[in-house]
């Protein structure tokens, strides 16, 4: 999974759930309210969620890579009829981003509490 995570600093300071979201997939607020859109209203193209943002279609696309990157957010493409294609974006289910937040934090913890067992040892050459 692709993630950036920001630290432990960044996630102790969380005093959302949003906040927390945010945190570990490195979002800004464009990101995060894009997000918020796709979870309360479903599958929608770039250009519908550009204008409920009320910012630029470039920049909501950049957002959506990046949330497609961090895959919170799935791409689909759909045909036109009369040829081509187009894009649009879904948000995944608020459980499955629940438990990919709570595996991270599991795998952080034990990561900190393996840290934690050789404190003395790694300290002893300062």
């Amino acid at each position: 999974m692709s993630r950036t995570f920001a630290g432990p600093k960044a996630a102790g300071e969380a005093s959302s759930c949003a906040d927390l979201v945010r945190c570990m997939y490195n979002l800004t607020e464009l990101e995060m309210d894009a997000l918020g859109v796709l979870l309360r209203h479903g599958t929608m193209g770039a250009d519908d969620l550009a204008r409920r943002l009320r910012r630029d279609r470039s920049t909501v696309y950049r957002g959506l890579q990046k949330l497609v990157s961090c895959q919170v957010v799935r791409k689909e493409s759909r045909s036109i009829d009369r040829g081509g294609y187009y894009h649009v974006y879904t948000a995944v289910p608020r459980e499955e981003i629940r438990a990919r937040l709570e595996h991270c934090i599991e795998d952080w913890h034990a990561r900190m509490t393996g840290l934690m067992e050789r404190f003395d040892m790694d300290l002893e050459g300062l």
